[in-house]
């Protein structure tokens, strides 16, 4: 008998309620319906069983489904500040656009990407 304790991926959930604490977002539970979700959630899922190379590309295939969501939740950010700049509002997170917290007390979102994209400019 081995005692070697083998890791057991819990799903996405118990991580997202973790970075959630706190914090109160009415629509959390929907996420579980993204296809974003699906995809990361079946990855780490599978890694266990998978080879090292294999498990390689599916963090690969994690990582590229990831980015995808922090552009998707990017743009939605850029599609609000317009919007609310183009309707004559003032600041984004005014409560009165919908925006329940500052920014600052938010997880930072496409870091990766704003990174590469700095980069690229330079």
């Amino acid at each position: 008998m081995s005692t070697t304790r083998s890791f057991t991926f819990p799903g996405l959930w118990p991580y997202i309620e973790r970075a959630a604490e706190g914090r109160r977002l009415p629509f959390l539970g929907r996420g579980r319906e993204l296809w974003h979700y699906k995809q990361v959630q079946d990855a780490l899922g599978q890694l266990p069983g998978l080879a090292a190379s294999d498990r390689r590309e599916s963090l690969a295939h994690v990582a590229a489904v990831r980015d995808s969501l922090a552009a998707t939740l990017d743009g939605i950010d850029l599609a609000v500040l317009e919007t609310v700049q183009g309707l004559g509002g003032g600041e984004s997170r005014d409560p009165a656009c919908g925006a329940s917290e500052p920014a600052e007390s938010q997880p930072r979102r496409g870091l990766a990407a704003r990174r590469r994209r700095d980069s690229q400019n330079e």
